[in-house]
């Protein structure tokens, strides 16, 4: 280019800024867009902590030699390159179409420069400080860098702009005292977002319904809320994992509600001191929750639905109230115990309903979807007995909610309350006999016992000559009435003996079915009829109080066989027991 032409580039500039020209501006011009001080560094780079001649620039000379104004000076084809300058006025690039890139690296602004509606081929801004920046719904058709020891004092904002390329923010600072710290909430990202190494955050960095084709890494990041969040992803569509990982710090709230993640989210040795809340997010590989510090008042994974659950006893006992309700997962990953789950199971957020036998009157409903689906995965990784014990925990819970719900206002009638009262009992007695189905053998140890009961007793009647032969013939016959009126009348004292006694020594008595107390009751408990002791002898209720005690709880110890009888086929056909 000639000097002649130059003259004319340079006294146009003059004349727009209405002052001479700085070295840096000569430079910039002379060069088509490319300006540093003396003896800048690539090695060692530094913005400018305070201005003078060498380093001074005004950053319209930007747009103008964009847009073509500075007479005969054409833009680089790879763009603007200003770096290590003290950048005076504002850098407005409004709705300019300029098909460049723009490095601004290591630069101080003193004004927020104005990108609204602009369209560039790359952004960098590595090391520069400046008062924020607008570039709502820019088109960047290549990568941002606001990165190692960027930052910004006031918000910068992205929201609603098409990125094709990595968004870098790697070591970055961002601080704002009134809304968000950066904003990228609507963006198109086409690629990866980094918010890691370093990177810091006074305010909110929302994402909210952001569209990021990669990965969101914010390893070893700050966040720190003013406003009550500190990283909001609502509703953001995020194509790989979610790094929240290393030394990962958020101060208030993190939310995922809605989001859908393709990959991962793994909050891994991170520290949370707030709110998590995940609700109605869509993560199609794992959720990990494992070394997590700090102080999680809520985790909220209500309708949340991941492929692998990975987590820790330690990381859970971190977060106050866990929100689980349509919590789904597929498999689990983890050291927990079952009981460890139960522990948190036990401890997640239900609503409240009203009890009537509480001072406080108010009592913790019980939503068992939590345990039914922790149930449903021990199943298909073979679990069988842990989600038999999960089972068993949900429907112990169930039975006590579903009573106190029944007698909650608006208070039922007579019939409700007694039907309430009902189930209660029916339920105390088939978690006792078969583990509400899924203890099934449990009914063999309570069986034993009946059966154990009954023969003492019915030993103890026969001993005591306060048992009778149940055969009509025998009963009506001479040997048998000798033996009535020759024994005790009634309960046997010193002076005499029972007619059983009697009885037994004749020859038909020596004849008759022998007493077995282990068959009778046998006999007794089983709906069998076939071993013909309960037809051929009978306790006498006027004999004796073992007599009578028999003679009535005969048919309690028939009426127990037959249910526990009934139930076991139910339980073991399926007709009862597990209900997922």
């Amino acid at each position: 280019m000639a000097d002649g032409d130059l003259s004319e580039a340079f006294a146009w500039a003059e004349e727009r800024l209405r002052r001479e020209l700085w070295p840096r501006e000569k430079q910039f011009i002379a060069t088509g867009g490319y300006a540093w001080p003396d003896g800048f560094k690539h090695s060692n780079r530094e913005r400018p902590k305070t201005d003078d001649d060498s380093n001074r620039f005004d950053a319209r000379l930007i747009r103008w030699l964009l847009t073509q104004e500075i007479p005969g000076i054409v833009c680089r084809p790879e763009g603007v390159t200003v770096m290590g300058l003290w950048i005076e006025e504002t850098l407005s690039l409004g709705f300019v179409d300029c098909e460049r890139a723009i490095n601004a690296s290591n630069c101080t602004f003193q004004e927020a420069p104005v990108l609204r509606n602009a369209q560039l081929n790359g952004l960098y801004l590595t090391g520069t400080a400046l008062p924020g920046f607008n570039a709502v719904r820019l088109t960047c058709n290549g990568p941002i860098h606001l990165d190692t020891g960027f930052t910004a004092n006031a918000c910068v904002q992205l929201g609603g702009s098409r990125i094709t390329g990595h968004v870098y923010c790697r070591g970055g600072h961002f601080a704002s005292k009134k809304g968000p710290a950066l904003n990228l909430s609507s963006a198109e990202i086409g690629a990866d977002v980094f918010l890691n190494d370093g990177f810091t955050a006074h305010g909110a960095v929302k994402l909210v319904r952001v569209q990021i084709v990669g990965q969101l890494t914010c390893d070893d990041g700050k966040f720190e809320a003013t406003d009550g969040l500190s990283l909001n992803c609502n509703a953001a569509v995020i194509g790989a994992d979610v790094f929240l990982r290393n030394k990962f710090n958020a101060t208030g709230r993190v939310d995922f509600a809605r989001a859908q993640v393709t990959g991962n989210l793994r909050c891994q040795s991170a520290h949370f001191n707030g709110a998590f809340n995940a609700e109605g997010a869509k993560i199609e590989g794992g959720f990990f929750w494992e070394n997590v510090s700090g102080k999680v008042v809520v985790l909220d994974l209500t309708e949340t639905s991941v492929e692998r659950l990975n987590d820790d006893s330690g990381s859970w006992a971190k977060v106050k109230t866990p929100k689980l309700s349509g919590f789904r997962f597929d498999s689990i990953q983890s050291d927990m115990t079952v009981q460890d789950r139960l522990n948190l199971l036990g401890r997640k957020s239900e609503r409240t309903i009203s009890c009537p036998f509480q001072m406080t009157r108010r009592r913790n409903d019980f939503d068992p979807q939590p345990y039914s689906q922790l149930a449903k995965v021990y199943d298909a990784m073979g679990h069988r007995r842990d989600a038999a014990k999960v089972r068993y925990a949900r429907d112990e819970r169930l039975m006590w909610a579903t009573f106190f719900r029944a007698l909650a206002p608006p208070k039922p009638d007579t019939f409700g309350q007694g039907l309430a009262f009902v189930s209660l009992v029916w339920g105390c007695g088939y978690r006792v006999t078969f583990g509400y189905g899924h203890a099934p053998f449990k009914a063999l140890r309570t069986a034993l016992l009946i059966l154990a009961a009954t023969v003492w007793l019915a030993n103890a009647t026969y001993q005591r000559g306060e048992m009778a032969p149940a055969n009509v013939d025998i009963l009506l016959s001479d040997d048998w009435k000798d033996a009535i009126k020759n024994g005790c009348p009634s309960i046997q004292t010193a002076s005499c003996t029972m007619p059983l006694r009697l009885w037994e020594n004749t020859p038909a008595g020596q004849d008759y079915e022998a007493f077995s107390p282990c068959i009778y009751a046998l006999d007794l408990f089983l709906p069998l009829g076939t071993l013909a002791q309960k037809d051929s002898w009978a306790p006498s209720k006027d004999r004796g109080a073992f007599g009578w005690t028999l003679h009535y709880c005969r048919w309690i110890i028939q009426l127990s066989g037959w249910l526990l009888i009934a139930t076991a086929a139910a339980v073991f056909s399926g007709v009862l027991g597990k209900k997922d």
